[in-house]
């Protein structure tokens, strides 16, 4: 007779809180379906990619002035990393910034839940 395996949490370990996030994420994702496009779209994608720039720059200004005032806010964080990501011209540094916008996002939604707790 084989017995089934049950695995237990050792005590006292909470469940990370993101994981709750990721399957929202994902069944948000799945929603959305397979849409392929560039990430820089439109007719003339470099001078998107200019005016990306100039506003990351601009984010990144209100964020830094913000957290010298010791008020800082996840809007200038997510908006400056956006910026950014999509500023890039190389794939893999755009790809980069989309995985840290992705966990700065995360942390935000973090920050709300545990606020609503």
């Amino acid at each position: 007779m084989t017995e089934g395996k049950t695995t237990r949490r050792p005590a006292g370990r909470r469940p990370d809180p993101a994981t709750a996030i990721f399957t929202e994420v994902r069944a948000a994702r799945k929603l959305l379906g397979d849409k392929p496009m560039p990430l820089a779209g439109g007719q003339r994608p470099t001078k998107g990619r200019a005016h990306h720039q100039r506003e990351a720059n601009r984010w990144r200004s209100i964020e830094t002035s913000r957290q010298l005032a010791s008020t800082p806010g996840w809007d200038s964080t997510l908006l400056a990393a956006c910026f950014e990501a999509f500023a890039e011209q190389d794939t893999q540094h755009s790809r980069d910034g989309l995985v840290r916008l992705a966990a700065l996002a995360i942390a935000a939604v973090e920050t709300i839940d545990r606020e609503a707790a």
